[in-house]
């Protein structure tokens, strides 16, 4: 099921497209009242027959007044479902409800924003579980804060949360704490995505540290020494932004783009260990022609995971990272030891997110499998008609791809499954490995979790929030092993 779409209203101000139908059709209403009344009254100020005038206002008020005792009382019946008006049952329940639509919609304009998302009403949830899923998750709380929660999937319970301290200082409404890790003493170290702090807190929530030096993005996982690794990019020289730290040259045209880093970082004392320039890793290792293939010229990387490598073997070494680049349409296996590219992972994927080790010869890919651009042309100088001998060529859904390192062979898993469910998200977007062949799915930009595996769908459902008819936007769930 493919949730409701979602307009964008200002900064951080996720509706539904329902909510700005009511407010137009509200305001459209209340505008032609008043238009009438200010026409009637100017004529009335103005002396046009004012006698006949007053006679004909004393008229429509009576019509008017019985026409609003009928309605009342039809609405009155309708409410308590002892008497049927037949087709004016709709009728009358759309009007005598379209105040409270009114309402809530602009209520809903006004207050909500991205990171809730709109649950339809015909969301039916799964939940087959018979053993704990348990996942670490971050969400915007009813104090406008941010939390994060060990949440058992199973029985929605959650069995440990810390709350943001305040000296994280103030979060816009839209702001997203990203893809948190739990450390052995029940700490979690988080960031608030494309920004700073990277940060720690303690079981109680309690700050340990913060590291504000880069603006950090996407992903962050632990390396087999105990640091992480986090994609980042760097604040321009003097300031709290970022730039165009790239630059290439065609023929006479200079092309400015935005770079990618990955970062490791003690996990102790948020130090930074050290800092890697994607762009400076593609030109050291004759790879840079990979950025032209990128259809956007201001992002051709997109660095969007880094998964460090815990054990050595014949297909990689411990220490060596494989990172995903949405716009690269590739992961590349890279050993910050020596800043070698030693593999690019080049196949069926398209703008794919999370890359996780399997075994010592195996990775799985979130593959999104959409069109860089989403299917929008970016060419509007020609229009073409639809012609009437169309090549069919495939429906895509977002897949989970094994890739087999030894034979380089890509393998999508359930896709039976994954096309029956409409599972696809154009962005973002994760898996996790499960006992028994089962996996846990993020869709992430409809905000639907899943478990499935070779018996179906185990489970299918959304983190229900504070607000009627929403939930929280996911912000890249990981699963737990065990907890505590």
């Amino acid at each position: 099921m493919t949730l409701g779409c979602v307009a964008y209203i200002g900064p951080g101000g996720g509706v539904t497209v329902g909510a700005l139908l009511v407010i137009l059709i509200g305001g459209l209403v209340l505008f032609a009242l008043g238009f009438i009344v200010w026409l009637r009254i100017k004529r009335f100020l103005r002396g046009q027959g004012k006698a006949k005038w007053g006679l004909k206002l004393v008229t429509q008020l009576v019509a008017l007044t019985a026409l609003l005792s009928v309605f009342g009382w039809m609405a009155q019946h309708r409410a308590k479902k002892d008497r049927d008006f037949g087709t004016l049952n709709s009728v009358v329940e759309a009007l005598s409800g379209f105040p409270d639509m009114f309402k809530q919609s602009v209520e809903e304009v006004q207050t909500l924003p991205q990171t809730f998302v709109p649950t339809p009403a015909d969301f039916a949830p799964v939940n087959r579980l018979e053993q704990d899923v348990l996942t670490l998750t971050a969400y915007s709380n009813a104090q406008d804060g941010r939390t994060i929660a060990v949440r058992n999937l199973r029985d929605g319970q959650e069995l440990h949360r810390w709350t943001l301290p305040d000296t994280l200082g103030p979060l816009k409404p839209h702001w997203r704490v990203h893809h948190p890790i739990l450390l052995e003493d029940t700490s979690v170290v988080s960031f608030i995505t494309n920004r700073s702090p990277l940060f720690r807190l303690d079981a109680a929530s309690n700050l340990v540290w913060r590291q504000d030096s880069l603006s950090f993005h996407h992903a962050i996982n632990r390396a087999a020494d105990g640091s992480l690794w986090v994609c980042a990019m760097r604040w321009e020289r003097g300031g709290r932004h970022i730039a165009y730290r790239g630059r290439y040259r065609m023929g006479d045209r200079t092309v400015h783009f935005l770079d990618n880093s990955v970062a490791r970082i003690d996990a102790g004392t948020g130090h930074i260990l050290e800092v890697h320039s994607m762009a400076e890793m593609l030109m050291d290792n004759d790879l840079d022609h990979l950025i032209l293939r990128s259809g956007d010229a201001q992002d051709p990387l997109h660095l969007n995971d880094v998964e460090p490598v815990l054990s050595s073997s014949d297909h990689m070494k411990q220490g060596d990272l494989f990172l995903s680049f949405r716009n690269l349409q590739c992961v590349i296996q890279f050993r910050p030891s020596t800043a070698e590219v030693m593999r690019v992972i080049d196949g069926p994927l398209a703008a794919q997110h999370d890359v996780d080790i399997v075994n010592d010869s195996t990775l799985v890919i979130f593959n999104n499998n959409v069109q860089e651009n989403n299917g929008v042309y970016t060419n509007k100088a020609h229009k073409y008609p639809v012609s009437k001998d169309q090549v069919e060529v495939a429906h895509y859904h977002s897949q989970i791809t094994r890739v087999d390192l030894g034979t380089g062979a890509f393998t999508p898993l359930l896709p039976a499954l994954m096309a029956e469910n409409g599972v696809m998200t154009a962005s973002e977007g994760l898996q996790e490995a499960l006992p028994g062949g089962r996996w846990f799915i993020e869709e992430q930009n409809s905000g639907e979790l899943w478990v499935v595996g070779p018996e179906g769908v185990l489970y299918h459902d959304v983190h229900a929030s504070h607000h009627d008819g929403h939930h929280h936007l996911p912000n890249w769930t990981r699963v737990l092993p065990a907890f505590p």
